[in-house]
């Protein structure tokens, strides 16, 4: 009989303790005792000592076989979501008019910009390998040991270890351009040597010319030909040749198609040139959105906040107003301007509480909550968040917040 209620007690004891395996070390250690004193409470008063003494034996055999056993739940692979969705490997991801975040387990975040095409090949324990089809990703890989993560691009891959960067990738051009504002990348492939980046520095390839360019996006020379051009060849070349300025002249920029290349800069300054004002009263609600998040990728903040705005009031109550509430909340957390980052989404969450990013915007305001020192109104984000996302990105950090005293 006692040694049935003895392996009964270490059962109980292996069972809690992997249910508090995510929680910090004080909680567990808590729980456990807790335990302890309710198992040690049932048993009759000559047997007190014998039964503590027993189950400090077992509980710390317990704890030795989890500590053996943990790697196993370490070797497990990351796990993402896009968007409010739980993520699959090998997906398309596709970021048409709005952009579409996607978020790890770890930590870690990539936005794709509009117009980009990504996709997640592979995920693993410490990182995880992505493919840009076409586009420009923002990311965010947080550090730790062993860190890998990577991100190929036509003939190109970066590898990151922990950092913030922006790469694009033009598919037509076969141009790529990257830049790091924290940490470092290295860029590899293309037949070209290996580029290391830091902070502050940035680099732009491209496959057919073949070296690094002064330009992200300047046309390469064309290439010479080593076979003899046959008249009629030439012919057509010429007859080309001639029309395609003509065609050039007919044909405007459009600032859509710059901005899907990847050329941010560029698609602001058309936009510029044609007067900003007066696209932000002119376009429709969506191609605001857009330009906003253009001019934001071009590292124009106040154009951005411009065009949300305009959106915002021309277009009240929509699901694109929603949005545009949610921008300006990450252009001001961008900013370090947290109390009008945590209104901003605030104002997402009361006029969308379903709408697509009112997770994303719950962990943000989570996280600054968490920041600001709030603890009350931190822990009272914490418990909405776990009540509606359970397994959502910022779970873990709920938990941690909630755990504290």
């Amino acid at each position: 009989m006692k040694s049935q209620s003895l392996l009964a007690l270490g059962e109980r004891l292996r069972d809690d303790l992997a249910r508090h395996e995510a929680v910090d070390r004080s909680s567990e250690a808590r729980a456990r005792r807790q335990l302890l004193v309710a198992v040690a409470a049932q048993k009759p008063r000559r047997r007190a000592a014998f039964a503590l003494g027993a189950a400090g034996l077992v509980a710390a055999a317990a704890a030795a076989f989890l500590l053996v056993t943990r790697p196993a739940t370490q070797t497990e692979p990351l796990s993402f979501w896009v968007e409010e969705r739980a993520g699959q490997v090998d997906e398309w991801v596709t970021a048409r008019d709005t952009e579409q975040s996607l978020r790890f387990s770890d930590g870690s975040s990539v936005v794709a910009a509009p117009h980009t095409t990504t996709r997640v090949l592979h995920i693993a324990p410490n990182g995880a390998e992505l493919a840009l089809e076409r586009g420009h990703l923002e990311a965010h890989v947080v550090h730790r040991d062993a860190t890998r993560w990577q991100v190929a691009a036509g003939p190109f891959v970066v590898h990151v270890t922990g950092t913030r960067f922006h790469v694009s990738w033009d598919p037509q051009g076969e141009k790529l351009a990257v830049s790091v504002t924290e940490g470092r990348v290295e860029v590899t492939g293309g037949g070209q040597p290996r580029h290391e980046l830091v902070a502050g520095s940035s680099l732009e390839l491209s496959v057919s010319a073949g070296t690094e360019l002064k330009s992200a996006f300047a046309a390469p020379e064309p290439a010479s030909s080593a076979e003899p051009r046959t008249e009629s060849a030439e012919s057509a070349r010429d007859e080309d040749e001639l029309i395609r300025p003509r065609k050039a002249a007919e044909r405007k920029p459009d600032f859509r198609e710059l901005s899907t290349a990847g050329r941010y800069r560029e698609a602001l300054a058309l936009v510029e040139q044609q007067g900003f004002a007066a696209e932000c009263e002119s376009l429709g609600a969506r191609d605001l959105l857009t330009l906003g998040s253009t001019a934001r990728l071009a590292g124009r903040a106040d154009r951005a906040k411009e065009a949300y705005l305009a959106v915002r009031r021309r277009f009240p109550g929509g699901s694109e107003a929603g949005i545009s509430a949610f921008s300006l909340g990450r252009l001001a957390s961008d900013a370090g301007r947290a109390s009008d980052a945590m209104a901003w989404f605030k104002r997402y969450l009361s006029e969308q509480p379903s709408g697509a990013l009112s997770r994303e915007a719950a962990g943000r305001l989570l996280e600054l909550l968490e920041q600001s020192g709030n603890q009350a109104a931190a822990r009272e984000a914490a418990t909405s968040y776990l009540k509606q996302y359970p397994s959502g990105p910022h779970a873990g950090l709920a938990e941690r917040v909630l755990a504290r005293r």
